[in-house]
């Protein structure tokens, strides 16, 4: 946010946030700790709130840290796998988005550091409580923990909406026109009048 407002480039536009998938939670914990963000939108949005850690999941993640602190080399799983198995994410859904050409860009590797395992999901239910701008929800019944996303906005007590599509699942968030353009006019239709 600073980086953004010390930009002169940028001077005197209302600042405001976007979260998609996994990033709908993380967006709501800094918007919820920065009051210089004037509305928020999750599309698709995973907000997972406070779960005890997995002991050997953070046990995992700290080896892994500490081999790499030693060796200088960072220990990587696949982020997906046709067959599932011991990758970041085991859903079929997103191997098909991300182990295909349909989500190819040049740059993808395949890969998640293992010593991210040290630091468990973001409790984004609890910025709901405290998100003080206004807030647009687009889900749909068939993305990723639609009840989480519902609890989520029961929550929030700022003006809210929210926008219920049909999609297939959660990828086609990133790839449907029919999903992308009405989540993408609503969020620009809150962000104008968070900005006047």
């Amino acid at each position: 946010m600073s980086a953004l407002q010390a930009d002169e480039r940028l001077q005197g536009l209302a600042v405001v946030a976007l979260g998609v998938c996994a990033g709908g939670g993380y967006m709501a914990r800094a918007v919820a700790d920065d009051p210089r963000i004037r509305a928020f939108a999750g599309v698709a949005g995973v907000y997972p709130g406070a779960a005890a850690p997995d002991p050997a999941a953070i046990a995992r993640g700290r080896a892994a840290r500490r081999r790499r602190l030693a060796s200088g080399v960072v220990e990587t799983i696949p982020a997906v796998a046709a067959d599932g198995g011991d990758v970041a994410m085991p859903l079929r859904e997103a191997f098909e988005y991300y182990g295909t050409a349909r989500g190819a860009v040049a740059n993808y590797t395949n890969a998640f550091a293992v010593e991210s395992y040290e630091h468990p999901a973001v409790d984004a239910q609890e910025a709901a409580t405290r998100l003080a701008v206004p807030f647009l929800l687009v889900h749909s019944e068939h993305a990723l923990a639609p009840s989480l996303a519902r609890k989520f906005y029961a929550t929030v007590t700022s003006a809210k909406s929210e926008l219920w599509l049909d999609s297939a699942g959660q990828i086609d968030f990133y790839d449907d026109p029919r999903l992308i353009e009405p989540a993408a006019e609503a969020a620009a239709e809150l962000f104008r009048r968070a900005a006047h």
